[in-house]
């Protein structure tokens, strides 16, 4: 019988976050930040592949400089479980892990820091 190439990419892919996790919903978590207490962020990802990211920086208690940004995002071709939002977020790099997703290197893909906490936890 002839394998359809979606059975042979499901076969060699079977587990990955696109198809095996509840990926959609909202993710919040407070980032790192270099000169401030923390960058509060919350990321909705809806299943038609458009996604809403809020963040504003805490210094001194204050909620400074909020911004939303929504466009598109897409699953990495090579690594299924990464996520890239589109220029509007600047191409950032999400790992999609089970009710999280971690804040990854841009250009590599890698963890950000091995002590610091990069992940938004899910809300809903």
């Amino acid at each position: 019988g002839v394998v359809t190439q979606q059975e042979e990419r499901g076969l060699s892919d079977h587990h990955n976050a696109q198809n095996s996790l509840d990926w959609a919903g909202t993710y919040e978590g407070l980032l790192p930040c270099a000169d401030c207490e923390g960058i509060q962020t919350k990321l909705t990802l809806a299943n038609s592949g458009e996604y809403t990211l809020e963040q504003y920086y805490l210094k001194n208690n204050q909620q400074l400089s909020p911004s939303t940004i929504s466009g598109q995002f897409a699953f990495d071709e090579q690594r299924r479980s990464l996520i890239r939002l589109d220029a509007n977020a600047d191409n950032r790099l999400f790992f999609v892990g089970e009710n999280f997703v971690e804040v990854r290197d841009t250009d590599t893909g890698e963890k950000l820091s091995e002590v610091l906490d990069y992940s938004l936890r899910k809300t809903k």
